[in-house]
């Protein structure tokens, strides 16, 4: 009998801790009769409809969340807040920005506002030192402790909510800049609570395994496309095969991308053949964008395009967050070097020909 009494405490405490939230919305009235759709951990959990230019949630949690309130089949109108048991949120599309108030959510907002005030400070003072014709290496000097300061202001905001979902909220809002391996990324993780439970923090942790995955020493991770004529193409059919490929993971869009490729086709123009070739991956494009590129951009070399929607994520497969990103291999499928620009890429590939 004790043993199911413990039991059935044990079931009264969990319903205990279970509390109401309520989001209560404001949209412009051009929006009545479509659906606000909520999401919590970036799982659907509930959908409204707008009635004269409002809109209302109100669901039971046991615990915190980060949760999205958007605008059915409009991706700009979506706002994110952070979720707790008992919360009264509102949630005003009508601003600008878009105004999230409430529980944590409001401690949110002081923290941004500091963030924009502190930040606009330096910029002022850029400004006042680039009109008195101060050198940009100079100028980063001396902003360099006002820059720390403000991201200072993130730091403490994570330290002073590691023990609720605001710390952890913030983690992944300045993740991939202030903690860019995986090695600092996992202290954090351990140091702030609800980390793990943030899906934005636990895929920026997965980048950094797949990158660490794919460092130098390691072997090629094989991924499919298409070639220019739209027959399927895969990187094996170039790496591996006994020669060195320089791969150029690139867009059409893409400024620095573009920045590159005289270099590349100054290489495949002076080593390509039997030892060497060039590779570029267009990656986050459009198709007829990129073929359009080649010509404009006098692409000499080979090509495999990855659509968006394509089974295999080229880019998530090598842990890349931004392109270029142009990887070196070695005639065995291994990688010799990653992240190469420039003047020390061409010196690279011209010590491996020699």
């Amino acid at each position: 009998m004790r043993f199911l009494s413990i039991l059935a405490l044990s079931a009264l405490a969990l319903t205990a801790t279970a509390q109401s939230y309520t989001i209560t919305g404001k949209i412009d009235a051009k929006h009545n009769g479509k659906k606000m759709y909520l999401t919590e951990q970036n799982v659907l959990v509930d959908s409204a409809e707008v009635v004269e230019g409002a809109f209302k949630f109100e669901r039971s949690v046991n615990d915190q969340s980060v949760g999205r309130v958007m605008l059915a089949g409009n991706r700009r109108m979506a706002a994110d807040l952070v979720v707790t048991p008992g919360m009264q949120a509102t949630v005003d599309f009508t601003a600008r920005p878009i105004a999230v108030t409430g529980g944590l959510n409001d401690k949110l907002v002081e923290i941004n506002n500091a963030v924009a005030t502190a930040g606009n400070a330096v910029n002022a003072k850029i400004q006042e030192l680039q009109s008195q014709g101060m050198a940009t290496a100079d100028i980063q000097a001396a902003v360099s402790a006002d820059i720390e300061a403000v991201y200072d202001i993130y730091r403490n905001a994570i330290e002073d909510n590691k023990d609720n979902m605001l710390g952890a909220y913030i983690l992944s809002m300045v993740a991939s800049q202030f903690y860019p391996t995986l090695g600092e990324l996992d202290t954090m993780i351990g140091k702030v609570k609800y980390a793990s439970k943030v899906p934005a923090i636990m895929m920026e942790r997965e980048g950094l395994l797949k990158a660490e995955a794919t460092q130098a020493g390691k072997m090629f991770v094989d991924f499919g496309g298409f070639a220019v004529d739209g027959k399927a193409s895969r990187l094996s059919d170039y790496v591996g095969k006994g020669k060195y490929v320089l791969v150029d993971f690139w867009a059409s869009w893409c400024g620095p991308c573009k920045g590159e490729i005289p270099n590349l086709v100054e290489l495949h123009n002076k080593f390509g053949g039997d030892k060497f070739t060039v590779l570029g991956v267009n990656v986050w494009d459009e198709e007829e964008k990129f073929k359009a590129a080649l010509g404009t951009e006098g692409i000499n070399y080979p090509q495999i395009y990855v659509p968006r929607d394509n089974k295999d994520d080229a880019t998530a497969l090598y842990g890349i967050r931004g392109i270029p990103q142009i990887i070196l291999f070695a005639p065995d499928g291994t990688i010799v070097q990653r992240d190469l620009r420039g003047d020390v890429m061409k010196k690279l590939v011209e010590e491996k020909m020699k």
